[in-house]
């Protein structure tokens, strides 16, 4: 009997052990933005955009770029996350992420022999919407896929003011013929000084067709012999994609390109530095860069601890410490610019001068509750020591 009742007991205690350990299933849900469902007069039918804003904007007061995407429905969510992890990196500015999905049965209809009334909607309806509801800016990316492409390629051809910045992947562009040809000759001929950046992408040769590689091939050696000096085109053969996987790394590769202006310039050399025009380059292009994307007029705190660094490491002490002290007038509350001021002074070997900027930086990191005051006390301990 008590041989049944221990057995018994080893038996549930082993059912409740088991029971605990059992792992839980959740579903994980990550919103992207807002749907918003809305009837179009141009096109007698219920559409829908779907709509992204970067962390931060509900209390920002700035406006920001925005990025159309076409075929939403399938691109919207890599779009999101490859803006995201650019703008995160300083590859390109924070922006707003408007998909434009397709109806069911629509897509032919809409990128093909109905396409000026599709980018009369786009023109008319979509933008308008963004612009009376959001905190958007005047500066505007196209991107589009495959037909999509091709439809976007031809917006630039046909209106080339309304878009500041233009991708396409993969763009069947033999579907208009020569059309779009002859639409870009034009555009080149009556546009000397257009300066809107375009970036495209082709996969596998095989993959892709005869047809539209042949098609591609026509269209670069259009912009090689009649692009005016100014026009930014980038042109990427991806031959180890085809044609449906090819968005995705045109997508990150694009942003990146059509944005160049707006990343930080760099500097390996002190001569490259000299070449480039020195300060007075650096401002400049802040100043145009502020002008462009809505940013401050200032120069970015980690492009100017960069400079001062690589000045420093090129025995150009006295130039990288002024360039550090005016980084902390300029950020004021940044502790990575006033941590570098120090860190500099020590190894110039005035203790002294580097104990005042860690207690400034103390200070702001005490009254921003950060993890950094443990670094900023220790350092401070060090060299009173």
């Amino acid at each position: 009997m008590i041989k049944s009742i221990t057995k018994l007991l080893a038996i549930l205690f082993v059912t409740l052990v088991s029971a605990q350990q059992k792992p839980t299933l959740k579903p994980i849900t990550v919103t992207l933005g807002k749907q918003y469902n809305m009837p179009s007069k141009i096109l007698k039918e219920e559409r829908v955009l779907l709509i992204h804003t970067p962390v931060g904007y509900a209390d920002s007061d700035k406006k920001y770029p925005v990025v159309y995407i076409l075929d939403g429905n399938g691109h919207f969510s890599h779009a999101v996350n490859a803006a995201t992890l650019l703008a995160d990196n300083g590859r390109m500015p924070e922006s707003i992420i408007v998909g434009i999905p397709n109806n069911r049965g629509t897509r032919r209809r809409d990128l093909g022999r109905s396409r000026d009334n599709f980018k009369k909607y786009i023109k008319e309806e979509v933008i308008p919407f963004v612009n009376n509801n959001y905190k958007a800016s005047n500066h505007k990316t196209l991107f589009g896929h495959s037909m999509a492409g091709a439809f976007t390629l031809n917006f630039l051809a046909s209106e080339p003011t309304l878009f500041d910045a233009h991708i396409a992947a993969s763009p069947v562009v033999q579907i208009f013929n020569s059309e779009l040809l002859d639409k870009f000759s034009t555009l080149f001929k009556n546009n000397k000084a257009l300066s809107k950046p375009v970036y495209f992408t082709l996969g596998n040769a095989t993959a892709e067709g005869a047809r539209v590689t042949e098609a591609m091939n026509k269209f670069v050696n259009l912009l090689e012999k009649e692009a005016p000096k100014n026009f930014y085109w980038k042109y990427d053969y991806m031959a180890n994609q085809i044609h449906m996987t090819t968005p995705y790394l045109t997508m990150y590769k694009g942003f990146t390109e059509v944005f160049h202006d707006y990343q930080a310039p760099r500097f390996n050399t002190y001569k490259e530095y000299v070449d480039k025009g020195e300060m007075k380059y650096l401002k400049a292009y802040y100043a145009t860069r502020a002008k462009k994307y809505n940013t401050k007029n200032v120069i970015a705190e980690r492009t100017m601890s960069r400079l001062a660094n690589m000045l420093i490491r090129e025995k150009q002490e006295k130039i990288g410490l002024e360039l550090l002290i005016l980084n902390t007038k300029n950020h004021p509350n940044s502790m990575p610019a006033l941590n570098g001021l120090a860190r500099t002074y020590v190894g110039l070997k005035q203790p002294k001068k580097a104990i005042e900027i860690y207690k400034a930086a103390l200070k702001i990191a005490e009254n921003q509750n950060s993890p950094n005051s443990a670094y900023f006390k220790r350092q401070l301990k060090s060299l009173e020591e």
